[in-house]
């Protein structure tokens, strides 16, 4: 472990020894020309270099089969080493040059090792009462880096255990009570209020929306001498952060958009514009770690299932290969659905769905507005991976004239199969559905009935008359994304039959799908078409809501049938 290996990583980039994304080139040859200019007011100094790398070798590993073994530094994190503890003021070498950091990586590429390791580093070597700070989005995420730490301590040999003071929330340096190494939230209400940051390393950036809680941990760094930032994250699913201004503003430097600045320093891993991200030629550039701790069959993997599943896809580019993407993106392929229909005409004009009692019977429904398309969905649960799907739809049919004409055919179809009940007038009569509900529940007997409050209130009431037992489902994303992803699997195993009716498939194909950074799903309609419908998908959820709250009983008392 050398810091020659780090310029060497830097020298194959440039050459083309490494495959890389041009970002990361960019910075090696930015590097290279520091290195080799001799007229400007910072050198490179290798002792400084070395001694955060001989530090690095006391480390060792805390968790997984390399626990205990010692942390060998990769080439790149070799090189990120050198970029940030090498150049010096030729005035003075106790002043670094690079003061900010940005470190974009996908996941499993050792962040938490690398930075643990230096926030160890800045605590013990730093300036005189160094407060070094992890800030994350909550408790659990800020906690990695400082637990790695902790975790390098007690593993250190018992003589380097004495520079440090640990307990269960701080780290200190021994012999100096102002030093302090502590993890930062919002959600445990611990912030860089009234801190004096020495360093400050700000885990999965990309996600924290609030950058008041970046910028006041910065602001306190003003009166130190050697501040270090360090951004260290992966690509997220939003671009309002202030990381990602800050990664804008870097990549502009890089291409020499924006005037240079060498106060900061960038390794930015992903893919360029033109990749294919089904090459695995490609995915050695977005990771550095690939085949080391990320391997190209788990990659292979997800590959697969960002192919068949639109859902997927996002994911599979935002955190395996860097790339920042929306949060929207298509929810299910189509054809899935379609391949799940029961074709009477098919099996001698009989449905088998409807010569057998099913186990249970769901019931969801989706108001909209006055004028617009209302949905029903009963659902038929035969097994746990075994329903059928019943629609209905209402709409007034002065409602008809408001959709565009590319929609009209639809909306026709619709009302031909009878899926569609056009009611009278020009505003929508919530008896119509009411009474629809009543002769399912008549018909079924229907365990619970969800629906979304929105404009249900005296529809409601009816029901509630009718001693139709009614549950409200609440439209939030902690509320619909188990039911959602539950559907989701359903219909991509095709345990979710219909009757092939064109107009749920229509509206299928209309879903989007919205990933939170703690992987929550929410359905939606696609918001680049306003006059998409998906209100016969969002009934099915909802009634999936009800079903999962009622799982199956099994009659077989744990005897298997021969």
């Amino acid at each position: 472990m050398k810091w020659q290996d780090g310029i060497q990583y830097a020298i194959d980039v440039t050459k083309g020894n490494i495959a890389v994304c041009n970002n990361v080139r960019l910075a090696c040859q930015r590097f290279l020309n520091y290195l080799e200019d001799r007229q400007w007011e910072y050198e490179f100094v290798v002792p400084y270099v070395e001694h955060v790398i001989d530090f690095v070798k006391i480390l060792k590993h805390t968790k997984g089969p390399q626990a205990g073994e010692p942390i060998v530094l990769e080439p790149f994190q070799l090189f990120l080493i050198c970029a940030i503890y090498g150049f010096r003021s030729k005035k003075d070498h106790s002043k670094r040059m690079v003061t900010d950091v940005i470190v974009f990586i996908p996941r499993k590429a050792g962040k938490s090792t690398l930075t643990a390791a230096i926030s160890l580093y800045e605590l013990l070597f730093g300036e005189a009462g160094a407060e070094v700070f992890t800030l994350a989005t909550n408790r659990e995420q800020a906690s990695i880096v400082f637990d790695a730490a902790k975790g390098m301590v007690e593993y250190m040999p018992r003589e380097a255990q004495q520079w440090f003071g640990v307990s269960k929330y701080q780290i200190g340096k021994a012999g100096d009570s102002q030093t302090m190494f502590k993890a930062l939230s919002r959600d445990n209400k611990k912030t860089g209020d009234g801190k004096n940051a020495s360093c400050a390393i700000i885990d999965e950036a990309a996600q924290i929306t609030d950058r008041n809680s970046i910028e006041v941990i910065f602001s306190g760094m003003v009166a130190r001498k050697n501040p270090l930032r360090i951004y260290i994250t992966t690509a997220s699913f939003t671009k309002e952060t202030k990381f990602y201004e800050d990664l804008q503003a870097f990549t502009a430097m890089l291409n020499g958009e924006a005037a240079d600045n060498p106060r900061w320093f960038g390794l930015l891993y992903g893919l360029d514009p033109q990749d294919d991200w089904r090459d695995l030629a490609t995915w050695h550039k977005a990771n550095p770690m690939h085949g080391i701790s990320v391997f190209e069959d788990a990659i292979a993997e997800r590959c697969e299932q960002a192919k068949l599943k639109p859902a997927a896809l996002n994911e599979f580019l935002c955190k395996t290969l860097n790339v920042y993407v929306s949060a929207n993106s298509a929810w299910i392929d189509r054809q899935y659905w379609d391949e799940s229909t029961i074709n009477p005409l098919l099996i001698g004009g009989v449905n088998p769905y409807g010569e057998r009692e099913p186990e249970a019977v769901f019931l969801g429904f989706d108001l909209a507005a006055t004028r617009d398309l209302n949905a029903v969905c009963t659902l038929k649960r035969y097994a746990e991976d075994d329903y059928y799907a019943e629609f209905k739809f209402f709409l007034p049919e002065e409602g008809l004239n408001h959709v565009p004409t590319h929609y009209r055919d639809i909306f026709t179809q619709a009302q031909r199969t009878g899926i569609l009940k056009l009611t009278e007038g020009n505003v929508m009569d919530d008896r119509e559905i009411s009474d629809y509900i009543k002769q399912q529940c008549e018909l079924y007997n229907i365990k619970e009935v969800g629906y979304d409050a929105y404009n249900a209130a005296s529809l409601i009431a009816r029901l509630h008359e009718a001693g139709i037992p009614v549950k409200k489902v609440g439209q939030g994303i902690a509320v619909l994304s188990n039911p959602s992803k539950h559907t989701e699997k359903l219909i991509m195993s095709h345990s979710i039959r219909h009757d092939g009716n064109p107009f749920l498939g229509w509206q299928l194909g209309n879903c989007e799908v919205y990933e939170d950074v703690n992987g929550n799903i929410k359905v939606r309609k696609n918001e680049a078409d306003k006059s998409a419908k998906v209100d016969g998908i969002i009934a099915m959820i909802i009634a999936m809501h009800c079903s999962l709250d009622h799982p199956v009983v099994s009659t077989s008392y744990g005897f298997r049938l021969i």
